[in-house]
């Protein structure tokens, strides 16, 4: 065979295995699409004291694995101690003027009483002067300073009256409804709230991730001073092209494989997809549009993120949030484009792995 024929032959096996690879290559993007562009997110919590103060202990190191409710750092307590006890005085101080008010209360009706009993006995006396008076028994004088006692008793206990209504009002409602009293309760509960704050404790089980903090700095309210990725909802993020999810249905199964986890493919399912992206975003900012400028023929294509979630698994602990990944969804998970996926994704996770 001369060397013209043999090259001619070599290329059209090249051509031919193109052709092969090229169809390869558009069936598999529509049935069994891929993408390098993932990976592990796990939620992390930010977390911050509600109060303010020095650190006095920081009770976790770097990366220790911490469940709910344990002990993360302390704020020094001196200042909201000394709240709950101003508001415990505050407390007792509304209770003693609550009695004080309850003793001037019923003083004020003992008043009240007293002057409702002069002044009927003073209209009755009145009564039986005007009686004698008709019979010239007593004189007119007489009945007149009566009369003016009658009206001196009525005034008093009107300003009785007055008075017990001013110390009623004044006292307020009796009992837990009482406002002196609910309002320092308020105050009580507050101080000590802010107290059991100084103590600032896990929200979630986690890992305590980059801690930088020490004892002695100042802790701002509200003010982040930790990280704590949380464990047990981790998800993975793929960014796919959007041709490629057109024909992905909403409950297709998927295959993934690690970079640093070579020839392990796990089984997934997908599990959601964003229904928009940053760029599609039409936020009402005063500006005009900015359109594409770009006179490339041939643009990138746009992604849209998916979310995968590995089948009766969890993902390994040590994948740290942020790990790369490979996804692969389908539409079937027998036949030979299966296995053939099965294949192409453990050669992928080595190539990624050596790369």
């Amino acid at each position: 065979m001369t060397s013209d024929k043999q090259f001619n032959r070599w290329m059209r096996g090249a051509f031919v295995l193109f052709i092969v690879v090229f169809a390869y290559v558009l069936i598999t993007d529509v049935t069994i699409p891929m993408t390098p562009h993932s990976m592990v997110q796990r939620p992390v919590i930010t977390v911050a004291p509600r109060v303010a103060g020095e650190v006095t202990e920081v009770y976790v190191s770097n990366n220790q694995r911490v469940a709910a409710g344990d002990l993360l750092f302390k704020i020094d307590p001196s200042d909201y101690q000394l709240a709950v006890e101003k508001a415990l005085l505050a407390l007792s101080a509304a209770k003693q003027t609550n009695a004080t008010l309850q003793a001037q209360l019923a003083q004020a009706q003992a008043t009240v009483t007293e002057a409702s009993v002069t002044l009927q006995e003073s209209q009755r006396e009145y009564a039986r002067l005007q009686t004698l008076m008709q019979q010239d028994v007593v004189s007119q004088q007489l009945v007149d300073q009566h009369a003016a006692e009658v009206n001196s008793a009525q005034a008093r206990l009107v300003a009785a009256q007055q008075n017990q209504r001013a110390v009623e009002t004044e006292l307020g409602d009796q009992g837990d409804q009482n406002l002196r009293l609910r309002q320092a309760r308020n105050q009580l509960e507050l101080a000590q709230l802010n107290l059991k704050r100084t103590q600032v404790v896990a929200p979630e089980d986690g890992v305590v991730s980059n801690l930088q903090l020490v004892a002695g700095i100042q802790a701002q309210a509200n003010q982040s001073l930790l990280s704590l990725v949380v464990m047990g909802q981790e998800r993975i993020a793929a960014d796919f092209r959007e041709k490629s999810l057109s024909h992905i249905p909403q409950n297709a199964t998927a295959l993934v494989v690690f970079d640093a986890l070579p020839g392990q493919v796990f089984n997934a399912s997908l599990s959601s997809r964003d229904l928009g992206i940053a760029q599609g975003q039409n936020t009402a900012n005063g500006q005009l549009a900015a359109p594409d400028n770009s006179d490339r023929w041939v643009r990138d294509a746009q992604r849209i993120r998916v979310y995968v979630e590995l089948q009766q698994q969890s993902l390994p602990i040590s994948l740290a949030t942020g790990s790369r990944a490979t996804v692969m969804l389908e539409n079937d998970t027998h036949g030979v484009m299966h296995l053939l996926a099965r294949i192409q994704m453990a050669v992928i996770s080595y190539l990624h792995y050596v790369y």
